[in-house]
């Protein structure tokens, strides 16, 4: 009993020690800029309710999209520059034991704000429309590419002096994929009824996973260059 306890409460330590580190880092990442987020996140809901502009599940799928990724471009290109003119970065760098456990120290506390704000804005266009669009797939597949823009983003910061031209460059990327390149509501969400429509349906869990492995991609490749923060610190 003595050994499961000592063992208890270590792994209550660790917990504590972990939360701690969490909200210590997330200060700077989030702060009142999480404040302003949510407000902007209602009144997109609140001016789609009353302008009735909401026609389809695409449109559901866009407007999600969109801002979901601004939302993670805004948090993830201040991410490590704050942390830096804070004088805190030093910090995280010896608390965390590997640069694994900086960057997740990091980005979990974006992606949970951000996971939060896709899931009560899923569901209130949910209701909005009266269940009219897959509530689980409208829910993870803007938030699976919005998160691999917001990695991106972190990347961006680790080449570029100012989180500024970081944030903008991601955006334009983001913006030159969609446009140029893959239509994000054809490439990864259509819906069965439509893509029995098309003579050349696109396989949408293969494309899904494809984002998913950029992401793994982009973030190994961040890690890696924490590992030489030497390089961009200066």
């Amino acid at each position: 009993m003595r050994l499961g306890g000592t063992r208890w409460s270590r792994l209550k330590a660790k917990m504590a020690d972990v939360a701690g580190l969490l909200w210590f880092s997330s200060r700077l990442t989030l702060g009142v800029q999480s404040v302003v987020l949510v407000l902007l996140a209602v009144g997109v809901f609140v001016v789609a309710a009353l302008g009735q502009t909401i026609s389809s599940d695409e449109r559901v799928f866009e407007l999600l999209l969109e801002l979901e990724s601004l939302f993670f471009v805004i948090l993830s290109m201040g991410m490590l520059p704050r942390e830096k003119e804070g004088r805190t970065l030093e910090v995280l760098l010896v608390c965390s034991r590997t640069r694994h456990g900086l960057l997740l120290l990091k980005f979990v506390p974006v992606c949970v704000f951000i996971a939060a704000i896709a899931l009560a804005l899923t569901s209130a266009f949910y209701w909005l429309t009266g269940g009219g669009f897959p509530w689980l797939t409208m829910l993870y597949v803007p938030y699976l590419l919005a998160a691999t823009l917001g990695i991106l983003t972190v990347v961006l910061t680790t080449y570029l002096r100012n989180q500024y031209a970081a944030g903008t460059m991601a955006l334009l990327i983001g913006i030159i994929v969609a446009v140029l390149w893959l239509d994000p509501v054809h490439t990864f969400y259509t819906i069965e009824l439509n893509r029995m429509m098309l003579q050349t349906p696109p396989n949408l869990m293969i494309n899904r996973m494809l984002v998913a492995v950029a992401f793994g991609f982009l973030y190994d490749h961040a890690v890696r260059r924490l590992e030489h923060v030497e390089l961009w610190m200066k």
